[in-house]
């Protein structure tokens, strides 16, 4: 497959796909079950596979396959969810970690062979994580594993998620905040929400000038639900303090985006996810859901139940 060494594409029917379908309509005219990863499953494509009994994606998010056009054709799809939680949740700690202690950027400047000891400097020196407040956007499970991790070590948590009740989150020993509260209070904003048209650019420019000057932003999310260039200005400009960002909009970030040019931005290639536990993870869940669905008819992880209720 293309990815992960070129980037996903859309198209009308599917989103974050890699390859061309035609590529595998020759493979699966006479195959029962499908898996796929990041392949994309159109409608065209179910259509060259008359024997197609189900579907499975090893993926969290099944946005390459068409979920509409496999419920008319009452094909099942299955898939992963959870498969990289725990990746997405070590590296969003680590990523703030690395911002905030300029590990990143001393390291960069050091191979470069400047010793950059300005960093050891009181207005350079990043604080300590038991002294700050974080903010964590979105309560699934990506969300209250941060929350959790970033407790352990002192911080008080704010939490922001209009579809969790506020009880859930008090009794778990956060504080419920609406997003604004949120903005304005947290020394560390970690946004853990899926994209749709709630979420799109819900970062912009109103929201990140609520933030601290003194404050770091952090997105392992997805890259649509940021406005990057209101994100430069804050930071360019100073009126926040730094980002660490592994999702951009478009991707690849292009090399000459001004992003690449600030020294308190940390910029990765879209890695949260990765580890070999998730691949591992992916797999197993969607070969657990088969072995039920073929032996008992359950429908264990299946996204489009309502077409065989």
């Amino acid at each position: 497959m293309p990815w992960p060494n070129e980037p996903f594409y859309d198209s009308d029917e599917v989103k974050e796909c890699s390859g061309n379908p035609e590529d595998l309509m020759p493979l699966i005219k006479d195959v029962d079950v499908l898996i796929v990863d990041t392949a994309p499953v159109t409608e065209a494509l179910l259509k060259a596979a008359p024997k197609l009994k189900v579907v499975a994606c090893t993926r969290g998010g099944p946005v390459n396959v068409n979920i509409k056009a496999c419920s008319s054709m009452k094909i099942p799809v299955f898939n992963s969810p959870g498969r990289n939680e725990s990746a997405v949740v070590e590296f969003t700690v680590g990523a703030a970690l690395a911002l905030m202690k300029n590990m990143a950027l001393g390291h960069y400047e050091l191979k470069r062979g400047v010793w950059r000891g300005d960093l050891y400097l009181y207005d350079r020196v990043g604080p300590e994580l038991s002294d700050l407040t974080v903010g964590i956007v979105g309560y699934g499970k990506v969300g209250r594993n941060v929350a959790r991790l970033f407790s352990l070590f002192g911080c008080e948590v704010l939490v922001h998620d209009p579809y969790v009740d506020s009880s859930i989150i008090e009794d778990a020993g956060y504080k419920s905040a609406s997003l604004d509260d949120l903005l304005k209070t947290a020394d560390v904003v970690s946004l853990h929400v899926r994209l749709s048209p709630e979420t799109e650019k819900m970062m912009d420019e109103s929201r990140f000038n609520l933030m601290k000057p003194s404050s770091y932003f952090i997105n392992t999310a997805r890259g649509g639900v940021v406005d990057y260039d209101a994100l430069y200005e804050v930071l360019s400009k100073g009126r926040i303090k730094g980002a660490a960002l592994d999702v951009f909009d478009p991707e690849p970030l292009p090399a000459d985006h001004p992003l690449t040019k600030l020294d308190n931005v940390l910029l990765t290639p879209h890695i949260a996810g990765a580890s070999k536990r998730s691949a591992i993870r992916g797999v197993e869940t969607v070969a657990e859901a088969l072995f039920a669905y073929f032996n008992t008819g359950e429908l264990n992880n299946c996204v489009n139940k309502e077409a065989f209720a």
